[in-house]
């Protein structure tokens, strides 16, 4: 009984060790703002776009995401240390720094992460004759480690207020998030890569599938067999 508690419990941990190893950690920089970009005063075009991005990244297997702030320790430490200066902690983070490396890279050291994405919203508006909003987002997902781009994006977004509505709000909110879903799938495509299904015909599958519980079902009955027979 105690064995195949520690047999159980050495397992989740190698399981655990595992997917902490495979998970990779990415940091969403706030955005610039382009001369397009139409300015309201109640609607936040940066918060909402980071929030609706933020939701599509967070969705992408093995990948953990968090929104850089200024005030996390390890950037702190580095100001008071002289490391980097509080003027370099502002968008655009996807440009370059003189000596070359990209300053969402720089920063992402920092922070010790993986991957770093920094855009710019390079237009936002709406139209209140066509009662369009329109929102154009351009982006680089950064290698940390390499600084290497390993990709660029380039996504519009577009949404029609109802005829019925007067709530000018729906629409931006509307093509904020049809931009978020395509640079996410983009982001996704490149991060985690569809698997291809098998091309095999249903039944040798089926019976593929018998022997796997087949192989399993005598693997219990010899691990039952050897834990029964054998004292801790």
């Amino acid at each position: 009984m105690v064995r195949t508690f520690w047999i159980a419990a050495i397992a989740g941990c190698l399981s655990f060790g595992l997917a902490a190893a495979q998970t990779r950690e990415l940091v969403l920089f706030p955005f610039a703002q382009g001369a397009a970009v139409q300015p309201t005063e109640d609607f936040n075009v940066n918060t909402e776009a980071l929030n609706a991005l933020y939701a599509q990244l967070k969705e992408i297997p093995g990948v953990y995401v968090l929104r850089f702030r200024e005030t996390n320790p390890s950037v702190t430490r580095a100001i008071e240390e002289n490391r980097i200066r509080r003027d370099r902690l502002n968008p655009p983070f996807n440009e370059r720094e003189a000596d070359g490396t990209w300053r969402a890279a720089r920063v992402g050291a920092l922070l010790d992460v993986d991957l770093a994405f920094a855009g710019r919203i390079e237009e936002f508006s709406y139209d209140p004759n066509t009662r369009e909003a329109i929102i154009t987002l351009s982006g680089d997902l950064i290698d940390v480690r390499t600084g290497e781009v390993i990709v660029s994006v380039a996504e519009s977004g577009r949404a029609r207020l109802g005829s019925d509505d007067e709530d000018v709000n729906r629409a931006r909110i509307a093509a904020v998030a049809d931009v978020a879903q395509k640079v996410g799938a983009a982001v996704r495509e490149r991060l985690a890569p569809p698997v291809e299904q098998p091309t095999q015909p249903q039944e040798p599958r089926r019976v593929d599938r018998k022997r796997e519980r087949a192989a399993v079902t005598l693997f219990a009955i010899i691990l039952g067999a050897v834990l029964g027979g054998s004292q801790f």
